[in-house]
This record gives structure tokens, sequence and C-alpha cells, in this order.
């Protein structure tokens, strides 16, 4: 069989070493060739299965959006194309992107947030090459054996360096089997960025999740996503993602199925207060998980929140999350109105906005209310940004003071005044009540 390859255009050679240090810890043989210009990456092309290109456009003074375009027409549409970028250029990225780069990084790289974006681009790519090879010889899935070597990869490098808008037009019909292995089942819901189908690898019983996006254009935040779920990865209360593929030009992220209740439902059919202790004690666990890689989720609510009949708690759609090891150049206000941190709203966000969402989920779970809501959405904004929230003493009397005290402190206006994350969240409960998650703390709805 072919080595399967990565090409490197214009690499300076600590970027050459950092990437190569990376893809030896893939259990696959991945060859890399590196040329100094897009000139010189002809005659490399049909060497093997071009899994990824890499392109650093950061020393160019003029035009790199010229030479994006010039490689994208160079290897085709289905090969994955990483463009490396100067913080100088980082507002021009999105240029890149329309020039035909699907995704872009801003230098340096970094042994935290770039190993697994790069994950995502070798598992995009490898879905490309067999996509093509199914498409010829039909009968054949896949070349990724049922243990994905990515899985093995992730956990390798994860050790290795735990030290160092939307168009509405309708998309094209997919295929029964996307990516000629993954069978639709039935469609689970539509959204503004993309449909949800539930669905079943064709050998096997178990049933997934495919996000699949209603739009190409989407390719680049489907990748970023796919990238903080790896980052996730073996977390009992985060949903894994198992694989990463492409159809009709389209990233769908296929994930882990989770059965069972939302938090909502549970809450409108009552909740005993031992059941809403250890769900706040898992969920508190991942997002401070999430956060001790810096990754925020930026849309904790009980839609969100989902309890399986063995009751683990699992939180869901990191859609929206983001990944602050990664400059952004993006201002967008991202969340759901009555648990969004009043940053939020005007276009901020930090770890401490989750903080924010979480002391929303911890005052509904003490008084069965939310401290914020109003049916129209600007009165509501107002509320979140002028007025305090009222006290959870005066709503359910028989609360701890100390409760009140943590739960006032996580939806205190000011992002600085709060707890800075999760972690220190969850610190300061368990050291007040270390017996949280008895039933003895908060009361039964």
């Amino acid at each position: 069989m072919a080595d399967e390859r990565v090409l490197f255009i214009n690499l300076a050679p600590e970027e050459i070493r950092h990437i190569q240090e990376l893809l030896s810890h893939f259990d696959l043989e991945i060859e890399s060739t590196a040329v100094p210009a897009i000139g010189d990456a002809e005659r490399y092309l049909n060497q093997g299965d071009l899994l990824l290109v890499i392109l650093d456009v950061s020393k160019h003074q003029r035009r790199p959006d010229q030479d994006v375009h010039q490689v994208r027409h160079l290897i085709g549409r289905s090969i994955p194309l990483l463009v490396l970028v100067s913080p100088d250029q980082a507002t021009k990225a999105r240029e890149y992107l329309r020039a035909g780069a699907d995704e872009y990084w801003i230098l340096p790289l970094d042994s935290t947030a770039f190993p697994p974006r790069l994950e995502v681009l070798l598992q995009w790519g490898q879905s490309a090459s067999s996509g093509e090879i199914t498409r010829s010889q039909q009968g054949s899935l896949s070349k990724l054996p049922g243990t994905s070597f990515f899985s093995r990869a992730y956990y390798s490098f994860r050790n290795l360096f735990t030290h160092a808008g939307f168009k509405k037009t309708m998309p094209p019909e997919l295929s029964p089997l996307i990516a000629n292995k993954w069978k639709k089942i039935r469609r689970l819901g539509f959204g503004s960025q993309a449909e949800i189908w539930l669905v079943k690898e064709e050998r096997a019983e178990v049933m997934s999740v495919a996000k699949i996006p209603h739009s190409s254009q989407m390719n680049t935040n489907f990748i970023r996503v796919a990238a903080i779920l790896k980052r996730m990865a073996g977390h009992p209360n985060a949903v894994q993602l198992q694989e990463v593929v492409k159809e009709e030009g389209r990233v769908i992220l296929i994930q882990e199925y989770v059965e069972g209740s939302t938090l909502r439902d549970l809450l409108d059919q009552g909740m005993d207060g031992v059941t809403k202790e250890k769900v706040f004690l898992e969920l508190l666990d991942v997002v401070a998980h999430a956060h001790e890689q810096n990754i925020m989720h930026r849309d904790i609510k009980p839609e969100n929140i989902i309890i399986t009949p063995s009751g683990v708690t699992k939180l869901l759609d990191f859609g929206a999350g983001k990944d602050l090891y990664r400059r952004s150049t993006s201002a967008t206000s991202i969340g759901t109105r009555p648990f969004m941190a009043p940053e939020q709203i005007m276009g901020e966000s930090s770890l401490a906005s989750d903080v924010w969402s979480l002391g929303i989920i911890l005052y509904l779970f003490s008084t069965g209310s939310i401290p914020f809501y109003d049916d129209n959405d600007k009165n509501l904004m107002d509320l979140i940004l002028e007025c305090n929230p009222e006290s959870p003493l005066n709503l359910e009397p028989g609360l701890p003071l100390q409760l009140e005290s943590i739960i006032l402190k996580c939806l205190q206006k000011d992002p600085n005044q709060r707890y800075r994350n999760a972690l220190i969240l969850r610190s300061e409960l368990l050291r007040i009540f270390p017996r949280f998650g008895a039933g003895k703390v908060l009361p039964q709805s």
C-alpha cells in the first residue's frame, strides 16, 4: 500500500520539526515531504496518498491569498489545506479561507491546541482518501481499523505534551451511507448550522450521531469543534467524538449517541436533592476539565445537559465552544440568552462566563426559577446587564447562607468578581460543603 503523506510548503525548519514530532506519535506510517516553494510541490502530489498540505504564508508580504488559491488549484478540492499565518495576518485569515484554505493557524505552533487540530485534519484527509477508494472499489469500507489509530494517537501525544453567516439554502442530499460507512436511521434535529442524524455503522449495532453542516462554509467551524472534542476525549461526562469524515464537500462529525432525558425535562418532572447535587457535581467536573485546558463551552443550559438511564450526566454541544489557546479575530455574541453572562451579550467571553452559566443552574436547582427572564429579548438583556438577581434565600428560606454566597458570587456582573473558572468554583463548593452530593444542601423540587 502506498505511504500516506503530508506535504509542507515553505515551512520554517522549526515548524517542520514540530509537526514531524507530532506525526511520529501516530500509530501509522505517515511520511512528510518539505518543499521551499509552491512550484516545487507538483512532482510530489502523486507520491503516496496525500492526506494534508500545510502552507506557510507568514513570510509573504504581498497577496498571500493568491498563493493559497494556487495551491488549492494544484491539489484539488478533496485534500485538506492548512495555512500558517503570522499574528499580523490574522485579520486577513478569512480571505485565505475564501481563497481555498480549509483552516488557518496563527503562529507560533503550540503543543496544546495545535496537535488535536492536526489530528482532525489528518483524519479528514484519510476519510477523503478512503472515500475515493470506496467509490472506485465498492465493498471496501475504510482503511481505518476497528479501533481508530487516531484514538490511540491522541492519547499518545496528549500524554507527551501534557507538560509542554449561514445562508438559508437547502443542502444537497447526502447518499444513504455517509462516507460509505454510516447508515442514516432518522433525523434527530435541524438547526441553524447543521442537521443531526441518528446513524449506525453498517457492520455494528451501536448507534452514533452525525452532525452534518448545511454548507461547506461551515467546515472551518466544524474542524475547530472537532479539535475541542478531541481534547475532551475520555472524560466520562463529555460526549465523545468518534470520527471526522467528508462527504459532498462538507466536514461531518460522528459523535457518541447519548440516550436519556435533558435536565430541562427532569426539572419539569421534579428532582430530589441527591440527584440535583450529583448532576451539578458531574457538570462542574466536565466544565472544570474543559477550563483546565483553556476551553470554554459558552452555551451551558438545561437543554444541553442529558442524564442517561444509568444516571451519568453528559454535557452536549461544544458547537459554541472556544479554545482560548487559539487566538481569534471574532467578537460574536454566542449563547442562549437567559444563561448568558453580561459580557457575552456584549460580544466578549471568558472562562468566567461559563461560571455565570453554572451559577444560573445552581440558582435554578436552589430556587426552582432562573434569576433573569422576560419574553421580550431586549428587556431580558437589560435585566442581565443592569439588575441584580433576587436573593435565593427570599425564594427558598431554608437554603444555607453560604450556598447563597456562592451563587451570588457566580452571578457578579463584573467577571473579575466571579470565580475565575470552574476549578475554583468546584474547590470552594466542596471546601464549604464537603458532603455535597449526599442531598443535604439542595432542596427537593
